[in-house]
């Protein structure tokens, strides 16, 4: 990740939100969705206004409102159309950054090689050489279709 080419291939839509979700369509741009929440058409943007982009893969980011809402002490307002341009660089680096914490925090995990204490006191629990009890014989006489499955009570292996 690192280019704007990385984050359109990432997000596939944005979608903008109001108080009374006037914009229930997915848009193609960050620009757009900020665009109908500086419309006319948008009720109540400044209060309760926003931006989800929707990740290819069925994934979310919420972007922060701070990046189009002006809050001072005793108001609240949309940014001014004047400022997309800066606002949609913001955005742009905040989605980089953040689509990247995103594929870090998916990587594969690596593999314990020590085994969890609770297993090592569940095994020390359990006696191999035990017999197996009626119960574990009749679960394991149990038919499943499609499988193969071994009998330890009587000691063949049958198709099922």
């Amino acid at each position: 990740m690192g280019t704007t080419e990385d984050t359109g291939q990432a997000i596939f839509a944005y979608r903008a939100f109001d108080l009374r979700d006037h914009f229930p369509q997915p848009l193609e741009t960050f620009r757009e969705a900020l665009e109908c929440l500086q419309s006319d058409v948008a009720y109540m943007a400044a209060m309760s206004g926003e931006i989800i982009a929707y990740l290819r893969g069925g994934g979310s980011i919420k972007i922060p409102d701070d990046f189009f809402i002006y809050r001072s002490d005793n108001s609240i307002d949309l940014l001014g159309e004047e400022e997309n341009d800066a606002i949609c660089l913001a955005v742009e680096a905040w989605l980089l950054e953040r689509l990247a914490q995103i594929s870090a925090d998916l990587s594969p995990p690596e593999p314990s090689r020590i085994r969890p204490y609770k297993l090592e006191l569940l095994l020390d629990q359990c006696d191999a050489n035990a017999d197996e009890t009626d119960d574990v014989c009749a679960w394991r006489d149990l038919t499943e279709v499609g499988r193969e499955r071994l009998d330890e009570c009587s000691a063949s292996k049958k198709p099922l």
